[in-house]
């Protein structure tokens, strides 16, 4: 609130009391875009991170979504290459083998993922400045 990103009402609550309300200003939106946007090598190889810009790609520009994916992709690729070494100085029978075997699994399945994001955001979205954020409560009113 101090940096006018929030601003605080209130509203009735379930039970007649009053209830805070939080509201994302016009500044607040522009601040939270702007550090979506912001995807470092960092942030490429943590899951949430990740995650959280794919979920909030309605409200990112084209170029911005392109540029995660691209850094993400690049990691997976590191990190699947990174795991093949690993497994050469495994047993074949071992558990650890196993579990390598896991892991480069699911690293091949997020690649296919975020090819399969790449042409959804090629083909399909065009460069939208933002969408409304909605909260938990005013999605459950709608519907």
């Amino acid at each position: 609130m101090q940096n006018g990103w929030v601003k605080q009402g209130s509203a009735p609550g379930d039970r007649g009391l009053p209830r805070k309300q939080y509201r994302i200003t016009a500044a607040g939106r522009e601040d939270l875009l702007e550090r979506l946007g912001t995807f470092s090598e960092e942030d490429a190889g943590d899951d949430g991170a990740f995650l959280f810009r794919v979920a909030l790609f309605d409200a990112l520009p084209k170029q911005k979504c392109q540029v995660i994916l691209a850094a993400r992709k690049a990691f997976l690729i590191s990190r699947f290459k990174q795991l093949g070494e690993l497994r050469e100085g495994v047993g074949a029978r071992s558990f650890g083998s196993a579990a390598l075997d896991r892991v480069q699994t699911l690293v091949q399945g997020e690649l296919s993922w975020v090819h399969k994001l790449e042409g959804q955001v090629k083909s399909n979205k065009g460069d939208l400045k933002c969408t409304p954020l909605h909260t938990y409560r005013a999605t459950a009113r709608q519907s």
